[in-house]
């Protein structure tokens, strides 16, 4: 019979495995060998909202967003007030579409994010700025990656996301300025 911590031990191995497949970290980048795994590790630990999490990355790698939604509203259920995991909920239900719901729960994440979760910071601004930009409300796009560049100043990512916005801006003004003539 397995220990607990046989059992523990286990469950970190099959979940580090499947991070592995889905980073391509291993020879095969294969998402489908995750899923398994990942499935596998929550056979052993049900109520893990890392493990849910996980899934819901998998199921999003595998372009089946339905399931990631599924998946990552088991983590929610578990553990409400995990930053990663309302991240993951925020860029699902961005993917479906359902932008309102996107930009609360990106809202509700900012509430969360503690000090060990700034790796996340960076990925959050330009979620929010993305959704903001995706519904044609530009300007809070640009005002919401320059709030994450004020907050992570040497951000690569928010830095490109937000030059093609300011580009935009730019061209805009100039064509108010030359009388509205393209």
């Amino acid at each position: 019979m397995e220990t607990p911590d046989q059992s523990q031990s286990q469950f970190e191995a099959t979940l580090d495995e499947a991070r592995a497949l889905l980073a391509g970290d291993c020879e095969n980048h294969d998402a489908t060998v995750a899923n398994a795994l990942v499935t596998r590790a929550l056979s052993l630990r049900p109520e893990s909202c890392s493990a849910w999490t996980l899934k819901c990355q998998v199921h999003s790698t595998l372009g089946d967003d339905t399931a990631a939604l599924a998946a990552i509203e088991m983590a929610i259920r578990f553990n409400p007030t995990s930053a990663e995991t309302l991240y993951w909920r925020a860029a699902v239900l961005s993917d479906l579409g359902r932008h309102s719901d996107a930009l609360k729960t990106i809202h509700r994440c900012f509430r969360y994010v503690q000090s060990d979760d700034a790796w996340l910071l960076e990925d959050l601004y330009c979620e929010k700025a993305m959704v903001l930009n995706a519904i044609g409300r530009d300007d809070e796009a640009v005002a919401t990656y320059e709030a994450g560049l004020r907050r992570c100043p040497r951000s690569s990512l928010l830095k490109a996301g937000l030059a093609p916005l300011r580009r935009a801006t730019a061209r805009e003004s100039l064509t108010l300025l030359q009388g509205g003539t393209r």
